[in-house]
C-alpha cells in the first residue's frame, strides 16, 4: 500500500470550511453543469503573494533562516511541462523515436538561442523506465516566436486528448512505480481523481507482453474511487482514453469504502494464495462469495 498523506492545510480551504456552506455545512454530492472555476476570485493575474501561506510555513520552521526568500522564489517559478508516453512495447518506443527524430531534432544541431536566452532542450526523466517520461521548459515567448516549438506544443495537446501521451507532473508519476502492479492484481486507487496515476496503474495492469497463454486482457482490474462526484466525472474523462475493460469508477468516502463480495480470487493473486492456504470455505460463505481483498492500494490524498 502506497499512501501520500501529507497535505497543505490551506488546500481547498473553501470546500473544507463549514462556515462556507449553507444549512448544516454540507453540500450535495452531485454533478453541477453550471459550476465554474473560481480561481479568479482570489488572485490577480500574476499575483503569487499569499500572507496566510507564508505565515503557516514560517511557523513550521522547515526552511533554514536566511533561505526564506529563495524558497519563495523557487515556488513562484512556473512548473515545467512534463508528460508520459502511454503504454509500453513497440507502440510506445515508436512514438518516443518519432518525438526524438521529428520534433526534438532541432536541438541536436547545437544550443538554440532566442533573444539572447537559451532554449532548454527537452530531456527524458532519468528515473522513468525506458525514457517514456519527458521534461520540457519552454516559456510562452519562446512558443510564440519559434514555430517548431509551437508545433511540439500543439502535438502534445492532440496526443494527450487521443491518449497517446499524458500530461502529468513528474512528482505524480512516482507513486505507481513503487507498486509493481501485475496483470492479475486487484488494485484500489482510493483517491483517484483527476486520474493520471490511475491511467499509469492501468498501463501496468495491461502490460501483458510475454504472457504464457498469449492473452491480451488481464485478469485483474483497477477500482478508481473518489469522494467527490464532480471529480469522478474528470476521472472518467481522463481514463476513458485507454478504453480498458478492467476499470471501475466508484464514488465513496474512502474512510468508509464498502466491502466487495461475490468475486472469485484472480489466479496468481495474493487473495487466491490466501484462499488456497485456508482450505475449502463453508458452504454459506461460498454462496455469499469471499470478501474481496486488494493486492495493491494507492492512497494519494492531496489529489482528491
Amino acid at each position: 500500500m502506497v499512501c501520500n498523506c501529507a497535505h497543505t492545510p490551506l488546500q481547498h480551504k473553501k470546500r473544507l470550511m463549514r462556515k462556507d456552506y449553507k444549512g448544516d455545512g454540507k453540500r450535495d454530492n452531485t454533478w453541477n453543469e453550471k459550476k465554474t472555476h473560481r480561481a479568479d476570485q482570489y488572485l490577480e493575474a500574476g499575483d503569487m503573494h499569499n500572507e496566510a501561506f507564508e505565515e503557516y510555513y514560517k511557523m513550521q520552521d522547515i526552511v533554514p533562516e536566511g533561505e526564506w526568500q529563495e524558497f519563495l522564489d523557487i515556488l513562484k517559478k512556473p512548473l515545467p511541462i512534463t508528460f508520459r508516453i502511454n503504454g509500453s512495447g513497440r507502440f510506445a518506443n515508436g512514438l518516443r523515436q518519432k518525438l526524438e527524430s521529428d520534433f526534438f531534432s532541432h536541438f541536436s544541431e547545437g544550443p538554440v538561442m532566442l533573444d539572447g536566452e537559451l532554449v532548454q532542450p527537452p530531456r527524458p526523466l532519468p528515473w522513468y523506465p525506458s525514457n517514456l517520461g519527458w521534461h520540457m521548459n519552454f516559456s510562452r515567448n519562446q512558443l510564440r516566436k519559434l514555430s517548431w516549438l509551437a508545433a511540439i506544443h500543439e502535438f502534445m495537446k492532440v496526443a494527450n486528448e487521443a491518449g497517446s501521451i499524458t500530461r502529468q507532473e513528474a512528482v505524480s508519476m512516482v507513486p505507481p512505480l513503487f507498486m509493481d502492479v501485475q496483470p492479475h492484481h486487484r488494485v484500489l486507487d482510493m483517491c483517484a481523481a483527476p486520474g493520471s496515476k490511475t491511467f499509469q496503474l492501468l498501463e501496468m495492469l495491461h502490460n501483458m507482453e510475454g504472457a504464457a497463454d498469449g492473452s491480451t486482457t488481464p485478469s485483474g482490474f483497477v477500482v478508481a474511487n473518489d469522494a467527490d462526484a464532480q471529480r469522478c466525472n474528470l476521472l472518467t474523462h481522463q481514463t476513458k482514453r485507454m478504453c480498458s475493460p478492467c476499470l471501475m469508477v466508484t464514488n465513496h468516502n474512502g474512510e468508509q469504502f464498502p466491502r466487495i463480495t461475490g468475486l472469485q480470487p484472480a489466479p496468481g493473486s495474493a487473495a487466491a494464495s490466501a484462499a488456497a492456504a485456508a482450505g475449502p470455505a463453508p458452504q454459506q460463505q461460498q454462496q455469499q462469495g469471499e470478501v474481496m481483498l486488494f493486492d495493491r492500494i494507492l492512497c494519494d490524498v492531496p489529489c482528491s
